[in-house]
């Protein structure tokens, strides 16, 4: 199967119903996998991505419902601080999705950028988050249950995931992905 339906299908699981996105190309397979599962809502910027799903999770406590926000690369990331910041700030619970160059043209600082929109949102988010990682790999159903309950323990606040568009297109076998 496609990691991207694997991905999406571990969220559902994890009690996720709804996605506020804005569209790019580094998080085109992902959403198509989100669209088959997940209510999923254009929102017109990214910032409203954030803040919408940060209170659609507000609103729907004791109701088996979650949303996350899931935004391209780049921009489309740079575009979205705000809310994260807004959520670090507040201590609300907040899943971000972000896209990523592939994994294979990431600079990894030895250049300003080599992928299509890279911008290395892990560094920029990291201070504002209580936890920021980048898919490079498939992760596996665990790992992805592991870092987004973060989100809600303790002192809630966000998390971000930032896949590489290479990942999420990869074709898998959900039994053989390490734990």
């Amino acid at each position: 199967m496609k990691y991207s339906d694997y991905f999406v299908n571990e969220l559902v699981k994890l009690g996720y119903t709804h996605c506020f996105f804005v569209n790019g190309g580094n998080v085109m397979h992902l959403l198509e996998s989100a669209r088959s599962r997940l209510v999923c809502i254009a929102v017109a910027h990214e910032v409203s991505a954030a803040i919408a799903a940060e209170y659609f999770n507000v609103a729907s406590r004791g109701r088996q419902q979650k949303a996350f926000a899931m935004v391209t690369a780049g921009p489309g990331l740079t575009n979205l601080v705000t809310g994260i910041a807004g959520a670090w700030l507040e201590s609300r619970e907040l899943l971000v999705i972000g896209g990523q160059a592939r994994s294979n043209l990431l600079s990894n600082e030895t250049v300003r950028q080599i992928g299509h929109q890279e911008v290395d949102g892990v560094s920029i988010v990291a201070p504002i988050s209580k936890l920021a990682s980048r898919v490079e790999v498939p992760i596996s159903g665990d790992k992805i249950a592991q870092i987004t309950k973060v989100s809600s323990t303790d002192r809630k606040g966000p998390v971000f995931l930032e896949v590489c568009l290479d990942v999420s297109v990869m074709e898998i076998d959900p039994e053989k992905i390490p734990k």
